[in-house]
């Protein structure tokens, strides 16, 4: 899964890159931004795959977002001028997609993208997934070592492992085909897991959100909109909050009950 977050003034253009991305399997759309200062406001909360950057906006140019980017994230330029292609692509963009949005030359940026980040895995921790061995979730339990109400993980810390209690878990994050899990107290670990194998093994309190994003619904301490697009999720025994879009925001509030 490769997530991404649209950075566009216009509403119109947005949705309708965002309407377009969704039909990719492999995209997950997890946050829009109308504004560079917006786009920085989730981006210290997250890290995307994908940037899809809007050049030309009021206030701030998107260019003014790159060095907030974080690290391993790609940017997509997109916009209505042809004059800024060379200048994009100076700045290491991976793409550059002028308005109107066309199905067919989006599809060629996807390919792109997906070909980046498969060639990409050294940020990964080595982990036998279900598909390794066999499909069998069973021999899989048993030979990651998850057992009860814990989950075994490999240690960012060199080599080894840490067994970590699932109510330690606050949210579990797609990366590509690997997940990013966000524990209470400790950074995030990458590990060689899927979203599935984790839907198949975490209890009740956990809910996917998005095709990208499970969180623990009992660990949420509070949320704060930013903007119709944007929402703010505020985890127990963590100081930063967890930024999600809309389709997650939905998701949530009905979980949450909110008005």
């Amino acid at each position: 899964m490769i997530t991404a977050l649209l950075v566009d003034d216009e509403p119109k253009a947005i949705d309708r890159l965002a309407e377009m991305l969704e039909a990719f399997e492999t995209v997950d759309v997890i946050g829009r931004a109308r504004s560079v200062d917006e786009a920085e406001r989730f981006l210290r909360g997250r890290a995307p795959d994908v940037v899809f950057l809007d050049i030309t906006m009021p206030g701030r140019l998107g260019v003014d977002l790159l060095g907030s980017v974080p690290h391993g994230t790609a940017v997509v330029f997109v916009t209505a001028r042809d004059n800024y292609a060379i200048d994009a692509f100076r700045a290491g963009a991976v793409d550059y997609v002028l308005k109107p949005f066309d199905h067919d030359r989006l599809a060629i940026t996807v390919e792109r993208l997906e070909q980046r980040f498969a060639a990409d895995d050294s940020r990964i921790a080595a982990e036998p997934s279900a598909e390794e061995l066999g499909g069998d979730r069973t021999k899989a339990r048993e030979i990651s070592g998850d057992e009860g109400q814990a989950v075994r993980l490999a240690s960012g810390r060199g080599a080894g492992f840490v067994v970590v209690p699932y109510v330690e878990i606050a949210w579990i994050e797609a990366v590509q085909n690997y997940t990013r899990v966000q524990i209470i107290g400790e950074p995030p670990t990458v590990v060689r897991r899927t979203m599935q194998e984790w839907e198949a093994l975490l209890p009740p309190a956990f809910a996917r959100i998005s095709r990208s994003l499970i969180v623990q619904v009992p660990k949420i301490r509070s949320t704060q909109w930013q903007s119709r697009d944007q929402m703010l999720v505020f985890f127990a025994g963590i100081e930063e909050p967890l930024p999600i879009g809309r389709t997650p925001m939905a998701r949530l509030k009905d979980l949450l009950q909110l008005s």
